[in-house]
Order: C-alpha cells, then structure tokens, then sequence
C-alpha cells in the first residue's frame, strides 16, 4: 500500500507515472522557473530524468517526492499544487526536505502545511534525527515556509552549485511548529 499523508486541506500521495505531464507544467510555471531554475525552462528530458529518480527513491528508500493535491469534498485528489519530497543527501546520511508549488498555490501557506505532514511522516515512518533544507539566500517565500515549519539555520553551505542556507529541523522543533499552528498538523498516514 502506498504511503498517503493526509493535512485538512491536503492529500500527499507518492508521485508517479501519471504525474509526468504535471511535473512538466509546474517545472515550466514562469513563477517556479523563477525561483528555483534560473528563470530557465525545464525540457522534457530534465522532467523524465527527475521523476524517474524519484520513482528510483521510492523503490530503494521508501520514500521520495509526493504530488501535492488540495482535497476535494470527499478528500481525495482536487487541484495539484506541486510537489514537496524527501531526498537522501549524497554526502551523508541526512534527509533533505524539498519543494516545488506553482504560483496558484503561492501565499496559502500549502508548502508549510505539505512539509509538516513529510517532516511528521520523516519523523515517524522513517525515525530520521532531523532532516535539513537548503533554500537560496534571496528566496524570501522559502525563509519564510522554513521557519513557519520548525527549521533553524545552522550554516550557509555549498548545495547544487551555489551557496545557500542550510536550516535543521528536529522532531521537537516540528511539534513546536504544529503547536503554533495546528492547522498544519497531518491528520492521517497510510503506509
């Protein structure tokens, strides 16, 4: 059975084939293009190779990147708003929480929301000891997500080929975050 998170707004379920052509989409979203790529359109190929190494995670680790859906009034899969994930760092043992929402998404606060339910699944599931973020020192919507979600800054270091600001989070600092914002507190796993 897969692994779905659920929020009160939210269903995060584990990405896979039939995502391709929305991971492509929110890749080539001016607003996401923007922020994470260089103002650079993703081609097609770029978008092929990331979902298969997410399905890749998936296979190996259990766990990897889920596409994040508002829920409809059944609480199923409404409107895609992006995707927010778990990867294994290269370098350690680490797991790094990552992000991507369109611009539609933008200011409802649905990242901090989808990345408490990851963190809390991380914490849970895979019993990680924290789980770090890297987010570029001028991505003023990311600082803000971050710290909404228990993160602190502890270094600015080296991370996909430039210098960013590398936060930690651990489970205390995640329950401190729910408890000032338990809207963002994940209501359900199915593993």
């Amino acid at each position: 059975m897969p692994v779905i998170l659920k929020t009160a707004r939210l269903v995060l379920r584990p990405m896979d084939e039939r995502d391709l052509l929305r991971l492509h989409a929110l890749n080539n979203d001016p607003f996401v293009a923007n922020a994470i790529y260089d103002r650079k359109a993703s081609p097609w190929a770029d978008t092929h190779a990331r979902l298969k190494a997410c399905l890749a995670d998936w296979d190996m680790y259990g766990f990897g990147l889920f596409a994040v859906f508002t829920r409809d009034g059944n609480s199923g899969e409404g409107s895609f708003l992006g995707q927010r994930g778990l990867h294994l760092l290269s370098d350690n043992d680490d797991l790094e929480l990552s992000a991507c929402f369109s611009q539609a998404a933008s200011g409802k606060e649905y990242a901090a929301e989808a990345g408490c339910a990851v963190l809390d699944f991380a914490f849970r599931a895979l019993k990680a000891p924290r789980v770090l973020c890297f987010v570029r020192p001028e991505n003023q919507r990311s600082l803000r997500s971050v710290g909404k979600m228990g993160f602190r800054q502890i270094e600015d270091r080296w991370f996909g080929g430039r210098l960013r600001r590398c936060f930690e989070v651990r489970q205390r600092d995640l329950n401190g975050a729910i408890a000032a914002n338990p809207s963002f507190a994940p209501i359900l796993h199915l593993v």
